[in-house]
């Protein structure tokens, strides 16, 4: 893989790498999946992967998983498998690599009127609730807004 890393070859397996985090992997996939407003029906329907499977990934409970499945993932979400692969390396995260992840609906327009950093906008798309995740800038920031309320109820205490 080119980082140097002891690997664990496993036929028809990735080149599962010690240090990738399936978590990462798993979080990586559902923030692109949602950012296309997608469900787990509609992403296993474009990718021809079980729903089971692709919610066994998204909560890094798939084990070592199939490279088949995961490219065939990453082409639905028309990203690449290196890119998938890439952010599930703690630290290894690219500048580059988060630039072409697209934003949910809404979160890029309100990142760019608050002037709001990568790493504010990055937790503010990880964030769900029952599943479920703004879809407009009018949204994200009433979950912002939110979320800083409750920050300073914290201090306040």
């Amino acid at each position: 893989m080119g980082y140097g890393y002891e690997s664990t070859p496993i036929r028809n397996r990735l080149y599962i790498v010690n240090t990738i985090d399936l978590t990462r992997l798993g979080h990586t996939i559902r923030f692109l999946r949602q950012g296309r407003g997608w469900t787990l029906a509609e992403l296993a329907e474009q990718s021809g992967v079980s729903k089971a499977y692709i919610s066994d990934l998204e909560n890094g409970s798939a084990g070592k998983p199939n490279i088949q499945y995961v490219f065939s993932v990453a082409n639905a979400l028309q990203t690449t498998l290196d890119r998938l692969l890439d952010q599930a390396v703690p630290g290894r995260v690219k500048a580059e690599s988060k630039a072409t992840v697209s934003l949910p609906p809404g979160l890029g327009e309100l990142k760019k009127q608050m002037g709001l950093s990568d790493d504010d906008v990055e937790r503010l798309a990880s964030i769900n609730f029952r599943g479920h995740r703004p879809r407009d800038m009018e949204g994200w920031r009433y979950l912002l807004e939110t979320l800083r309320m409750l920050g300073q109820r914290r201090s306040e205490k």
